[in-house]
């Protein structure tokens, strides 16, 4: 099995043969103040199964920190259907996350874990805002 693509956007749809996506590719969220939530992000991907992996699989979304604690571990399940054509299968993911607690500034990550497996992974960081020079 193997990802496509995965991002993180403002919000995303992938009900119908394409994912529409707003905000896509940001990496960092700005905060005054930790523990803080996030009110809204989507984590896409789009996977590619071969004909052998085909079915359902059990699948995960888990928000790791850079000190390996899983913050949110969201469990699911993907239907891989057979091919009308070719030889692999494709499916389409768009998860939304809301009201999600950061506890800490710092490095994270959204993995995808299918089958136990972890196929790819999302950084994000969640950083100080940034200074504002003092007029001079």
């Amino acid at each position: 099995m193997d990802v496509d693509f995965a991002f993180i956007c403002d919000y995303a749809d992938a009900n119908g043969p394409k994912i529409n996506a707003l905000g896509i590719g940001f990496d960092t969220i700005f905060t005054s103040v930790v523990p803080m939530r996030h009110p809204q992000f989507t984590f896409v991907a789009q996977m590619r199964a071969t004909l052998a992996e085909v079915g359902l699989k059990d699948v995960a979304i888990r928000l790791i920190d850079a000190d390996g604690v899983t913050v949110l571990n969201l469990p699911g399940q993907v239907h891989f259907e057979r091919p009308f054509s070719g030889l692999e299968s494709t499916q389409k993911l768009a998860v939304n996350f809301h009201n999600i607690e950061f506890p800490k500034f710092g490095d994270y990550a959204l993995h995808l874990v299918v089958g136990g497996i972890d196929l790819h992974h999302v950084r994000i960081r969640v950083a100080p805002l940034p200074r504002t020079p003092s007029p001079g």
